[in-house]
């Protein structure tokens, strides 16, 4: 088995950091948030948090099976930072929703969001033009 890099080593432990924290982020919500509304706001934000850092894990499994990926890690960086900016946003909002700084700040949740997404179709679009034809 071919082993990582370093960079792709620290975004395996930083998605299973994700995966591993969302789990006393779901228990935080669940029993530190009385109002219902808020620990469904919370929990969007852990589920995006967990499943991020999962998708974060996979990326890096793919890069590393398909030999052609080895470029600087753009998708996974995007991930990272688009995962943060929603999920903490959003996990913010939960705790303190009347917040004045957060309702300046309201921009980052939807901005992160958009970072995810592009984060993703730039990994597929780097997969894509990677492939090398199978020897016939």
């Amino acid at each position: 088995m071919q082993s990582l890099n370093r960079e792709q080593s620290l975004w395996v432990a930083w998605g299973l950091l994700c995966v591993g924290s969302s789990v006393l982020f779901a228990a935080y919500g669940k029993h530190g948030l009385a109002n219902s509304e808020l620990q469904m706001r919370w929990g969007t934000a852990v589920d995006y948090f967990r499943f991020m850092g999962l998708g974060l894990v996979l990326m890096v499994a793919v890069r590393v099976l398909s030999h052609g990926m080895s470029g600087r890690m753009w998708a996974e960086r995007m991930l990272v930072v688009g995962t943060l900016l929603f999920s903490v946003t959003i996990g913010a909002e939960s705790i303190s929703p009347e917040s004045v700084l957060l309702n300046r700040i309201g921009w980052a949740a939807p901005f992160g969001g958009i970072l995810m997404t592009l984060s993703w179709f730039t990994f597929v679009f780097e997969f894509i033009l990677n492939q090398k034809p199978s020897p016939a």
